[in-house]
């Protein structure tokens, strides 16, 4: 197991995820987020829980055992219900870990901006869990820690890169912790540190893993981010499957900034490097063109908002020095869009991809995801 109770050396900052003060101020108050869920839930027929989320660490745990146990079982549609219902429990409790040595607003930053990308992405899991997981940038670990809760079963690893190196090729083995005041879990989680791009070969043997989480990551790199997927194929078994997030490069809030004249790019990361922000994003049908050209089937391909655009304010963040509460939201933006002739799909937060890798008898080309998912949001 890459979990173990004993504690561990502190962790460098990484250069791949926390969500930079400019990027969360576009969308508003992060606090706000948890909105974005009523949607979802309505599509679904569900309802928010009662207005106090989870009370004690023992309701966590107990919703934490029957979700896991939904997944076991292969219910999909049960496994969402209990996240989506719990979404407010949820952010309680993620806010509650802290990785030792991490800046104290890391958990409340992260979290409120990251929880529904997490969420979407979840559901996106093929069930039952599939036995050995690879989660690409598992530091901060708020999802490495859903992970381990909600497949307990599986093995799951962890790799990372904290250096500014762009061509380093060091490889080495990390431990860090994190504990969760609230509840009082402590995980120390081992990690592989190596640049994807600069490390020709990957330290797995061929068909290590059933399921590959590569999140949020591939926006950051810069140097030949495509033959990442290559890579990602050979440790991946025949049949497993690959999960990509990226931002998505036309989503609705940089229309606003682009129609108001702000600039929409992201700002500069110099405590983190070049690592440290997004030097490429992409749209959905680039990304699921790169995935069917590296020999994957795209099983499904979807754009959702970590966010709700008509309760939320889009604020500007360039720059110029100030910021200005755009006077638009979801549904101006895409009236106008509607007016102009623009596309209305696939214009979510965040892309997200389930792709496949084919048994040796199967072709990989042609199967395309189903139908309605790249909705605006």
């Amino acid at each position: 197991m890459i979990a173990t109770p004993t504690p561990g050396a502190p962790p460098p900052a990484s250069p791949y995820d926390p969500p930079s003060p400019e990027a969360a101020g576009r969308r508003g108050p992060p606090s706000l987020a948890r909105r974005a869920a009523r949607r979802v839930l309505t599509a679904l027929g569900l309802r928010h829980e009662a207005e106090i989320p989870f009370r004690t660490p023992e309701e966590v745990a107990d919703f934490l055992a029957a979700a896991a146990g939904a997944a076991a079982a292969g219910d999909a549609e049960r496994f969402a219900q209990l996240l989506w219902q719990h979404d407010r429990g949820l952010l309680k409790y993620l806010r509650a870990w802290h990785v030792e040595g991490a800046p104290p607003r890391l958990a409340a930053d992260y979290v409120d901006d990251a929880q529904y990308r997490f969420l979407h992405t979840l559901t996106m899991v093929p069930l039952p869990p599939p036995a050995r997981m690879l989660e690409i940038g598992s530091n901060p670990y708020y999802f490495h820690v859903l992970l381990h809760k909600l497949f307990p079963a599986a093995e799951i690893h962890g790799l990372n890169f904290f250096d500014h190196d762009i061509f380093s090729t060091r490889q080495e083995t990390i431990e860090q912790t994190t504990r969760n005041h609230w509840t009082g879990e402590q995980f120390t989680f081992s990690s592989r540190l190596l640049n994807l791009e600069a490390t020709a070969r990957y330290p797995y043997p061929e068909s290590s893993f059933d399921l590959i989480f590569f999140c949020e990551t591939l926006e950051h790199l810069v140097v030949d981010p495509l033959a990442v997927f290559g890579r990602l194929e050979r440790i991946l078994r025949p049949g497993g499957c690959l999960l990509v997030t990226v931002p998505n490069a036309v989503r609705l809030t940089n229309f606003a900034l682009l129609l108001h004249g702000y600039n929409f790019f992201d700002a500069y990361q110099t405590r983190n490097g070049v690592y440290g922000r997004h030097n490429r994003e992409f749209t959905l049908a680039e990304l699921a063109t790169v995935l069917r050209e590296n020999g994957f089937q795209v099983l499904r391909a979807e754009t959702h908002d970590r966010t709700d655009y008509d309760r939320v304010d889009i604020i500007t963040c360039d720059y110029s020095g100030r910021r200005v509460v755009l006077p638009e939201n979801r549904r101006s933006l895409l009236a106008k869009l509607r007016q102009g002739g623009g596309v209305l799909t696939e214009r979510g937060d965040n892309l997200y991809l389930l792709a496949r890798k084919p048994l040796p008898d199967e072709a990989a080309a042609p199967r395309e995801p189903p139908a309605g998912g790249g909705g605006p949001g």
